[in-house]
C-alpha cells in the first residue's frame, strides 16, 4: 500500500526482447531497488555478450532466505553458497559473469501469445569468467575497477584475492583455491 508521501519509479516494461530463446553468456550490468505488487524487489539487469543493444531484465524478491530465487541468483553469481547472516550489497554482484536464459513464456496479461523474459542464469564457464587481480597487495592501493570489491571472504576475514567468478577470498581459502 502507497502513501500519500511515498514516490513512484517510472519503470520501463514490455521492452520486448529480440534475442532468440537461449542461453547467452553475460554479465551483470545493473541491479535497482524496485517496488511492486509482490513488494520490494531487486530488478537484476544484465549485459548479453555481442548484443549490446539488448539489456534483458528480471525481478528477484530483495529477500535472501535460503528457497528464494534471488538467494539462486546470488549464489550462482558469487559461485559459492552464502553463510547464514552473510550481508550481500548490489556493488558485489554488479559486473559478474553468468549465462543469462532467455525464454518464451505464455502472455497472460494479453490473453494470448508468448512473451520473452529471462528465465534464469547459470553460472559462468572458466573460459567466460574473468580473471579478477588486484593492482597491489597494499592495503591502500586502488584494487582493479573491474572488481565488484567486498571487505571480506565468506569466512569473515580480509580478502586478499578473489576467485574466478569475482567471490572475495582470505589467504586461506586462496590457496585452497589455487590447489583445486
Amino acid at each position: 500500500m502507497t502513501t500519500e508521501q511515498e514516490a513512484l519509479e517510472v519503470l520501463e516494461s514490455g521492452k520486448p526482447i529480440r534475442v532468440e530463446p537461449g542461453t547467452y553468456p553475460g554479465a551483470v550490468n545493473a541491479i535497482a531497488d524496485t517496488v511492486g505488487k509482490y513488494g520490494t524487489q531487486w530488478r537484476y539487469e544484465f549485459r548479453l555478450d555481442g548484443f549490446p543493444e539488448e539489456l534483458p531484465w528480471a525481478w528477484a524478491a530483495k529477500s535472501l532466505g535460503t528457497r528464494t530465487k534471488n538467494y539462486e541468483w546470488v549464489t550462482t553469481l558469487l559461485g559459492r553458497p552464502l553463510a547464514l547472516n552473510e550481508k550481500v550489497t548490489k556493488a558485489q554482484l554488479i559486473g559478474l559473469r553468468c549465462n543469462v536464459v532467455i525464454s518464451d513464456k505464455a502472455d497472460l496479461e494479453r490473453g494470448s501469445g508468448f512473451k520473452r523474459i529471462v528465465s534464469g542464469i547459470l553460472p559462468a564457464t572458466k573460459a567466460q569468467a574473468p580473471t579478477p587481480t588486484i593492482k597491489d597487495t597494499d592495503a591502500t592501493a586502488e584494487p582493479s575497477a573491474t572488481l565488484p570489491l567486498a571487505d571480506k571472504c565468506f569466512c569473515g576475514k580480509p580478502v586478499h584475492s578473489y576467485s574466478s567468478t569475482g567471490a572475495p577470498l582470505c589467504e586461506k581459502h586462496t590457496a585452497e583455491a589455487m590447489q583445486e
